[in-house]
């Protein structure tokens, strides 16, 4: 079940807002959550339920393990038995392929391989189950000894399937003691609205040109259409990621949970280390504190800290995919924070120096962001195209892409473009107490207009995909 669907919002969450709100007694709310984030994750994965349960109840048993004897023996078992079941999942059939290709030069018997369906949300519920045990590790305090509560950390459904992740310190306290309230329900339903609005409106409408014009075949389309295809995308994935990250943040805010933001304008960034500081927060977060600070981060030297950060952007790669093409994704981000660091690019002082590589910087994302839509080969010549190399068509066929796109998509880009930038944080408004009513009765009905749209375009059938499969 998709966030972007009339199943959940005409059906779904006002059902579980009702049964929530009629209950006063904490306990049997958080039970309710429990039980509706099962049914959520039962409508799209029926089959995958019981191992996301046999996952909440072996990381329920180890983390009461770990807080009596904090031993690392024992977090290194729990930890690598989550990391393994997300291996067999997620890896081991690209395990299966790589091994093929090495033992064919040693003329052995080929492996077969392993191709199992992947579990939505996987690879963020992993992570979180990870947090929770290194944050018992470190302080045995912590433990959870409800198994209800730990359940609702780990399957809590605004964030189950695309994120944010969400680290156990920062919301144990909230699951046992949070406070809703009516301000924070308005909030919620706001939040929610724009990060809606963000996925139909934009997200979906940029995913329909790209994916249309990457549909096609190669040699009917010219550099200019590549161009096109490559902006729609870079504008799709951020719109679709914030908005479905927008929406698990007003959903949480509804129910009392307060998130921490996981995007920040990053289309915004002034180099590919500040872009990082700006996309998927929480991921970044994450590999941060628990795979480059233990491995010594930037206290080890240059070449070690290179390496470092190498490891990381490989898993980060890695995270996003089992293909070779979101390695070397992640291993050339890597590479351009280390090129930064070395030549002081992330620190420039001259204006006009600084501008000109917040454009290199933002060309560059674009470039990366083909070769992880498309593949390895297949995204180098698109490279080549977009460049002016490798763009011979077929004649007629030369202005092909001119069909791909219309009017509509172009009002949309320019939006996209608009609101990818914090352009409007620098402008100040008359806070007077009669104006300030005017706003709020503006901004109420603007949001309710968003939602009609939003509906509408989802009850027309609208092109509606779902890219969090691979996570």
């Amino acid at each position: 079940m998709l966030f972007s669907s009339l199943t959940f919002i005409g059906f779904f969450l006002p059902i579980v807002l009702f049964l929530y709100f009629i209950i006063p007694q904490r306990t049997y709310r958080n039970a309710i959550l429990l039980i509706a984030s099962l049914l959520f994750y039962m409508w799209g994965e029926p089959k995958f339920v019981f191992l996301i349960m046999a996952s909440v109840l072996f990381n329920y048993a180890m983390g009461i393990l770990i807080a009596r004897k904090p031993l690392k023996t024992l977090l290194l078992l729990a930890v690598s038995v989550d990391i393994g079941v997300l291996f067999i999942f997620k890896y081991l059939g690209f395990s299966c392929m790589i091994v093929n290709h090495l033992i064919t030069f040693l003329h052995l018997n080929l492996v077969a391989v392993v191709d199992l369906a992947l579990p939505i949300g996987i690879s963020f519920y992993t992570f979180q189950q990870i947090t929770y045990l290194v944050d018992v590790y470190r302080n045995p305090q912590l433990v959870q000894r409800n198994i209800l509560n730990l359940g609702l950390y780990i399957v809590f459904f605004p964030q189950l399937i695309a994120g944010p992740i969400v680290r156990y310190h920062d919301i144990r306290l909230q699951i046992a003691e949070r406070r809703e309230s009516l301000d924070g329900v308005c909030l919620g339903f706001q939040r929610f609205i724009i990060g809606l609005a963000k996925k139909v409106l934009i997200a979906n409408n940029m995913a329909l040109v790209c994916d249309t014009i990457y549909a096609a075949d190669f040699f009917s389309y010219g550099p200019a259409a590549a161009w096109i295809a490559a902006i729609a995308y870079t504008l799709q994935i951020f719109y679709d990621f914030s908005g479905y990250s927008d929406m698990a943040i007003g959903l949480a805010k509804i129910f009392g949970f307060n998130l921490l933001e996981n995007f920040n304008y990053p289309y915004a960034a002034h180099s590919v280390t500040d872009f990082w500081r700006r996309w998927h927060i929480s991921l970044t977060n994450f590999f941060r504190d628990y795979v480059y600070i233990p491995l010594g981060g930037n206290r080890c030297g240059e070449r070690r800290t290179a390496a470092n950060r190498g490891i990381v952007f490989f898993l980060t790669g890695l995270w996003h995919g089992a293909a070779f093409n979101f390695i070397l994704w992640g291993l050339l981000h890597g590479a351009a924070m280390t090129v930064e660091r070395a030549l002081k690019l992330d620190d420039i002082k001259n204006k006009i120096g600084r501008q000109l590589y917040r454009i290199a910087t933002l060309l560059a994302i674009i470039m990366l962001w083909v070769l992880f839509r498309n593949g390895t080969m297949s995204g180098l010549h698109l490279w080549q195209k977009m460049l002016g190399f490798n763009s011979l068509h077929h004649g007629v066929a030369t202005n092909l892409w001119l069909f791909f796109v219309d009017c509509k998509f172009y009002i949309i880009l320019a939006v996209a473009v608009l609101f990818a930038f914090p352009w409007w944080r620098g402008i100040k408004i008359n806070t007077e107490a009669a104006l300030s009513s005017i706003l709020s009765v503006l901004k109420g009905a603007a949001l309710i207009f968003l939602l009609l749209l939003c509906m509408a375009n989802l009850a027309n059938g609208t092109y509606n995909p779902f890219i969090y499969f691979r996570f």
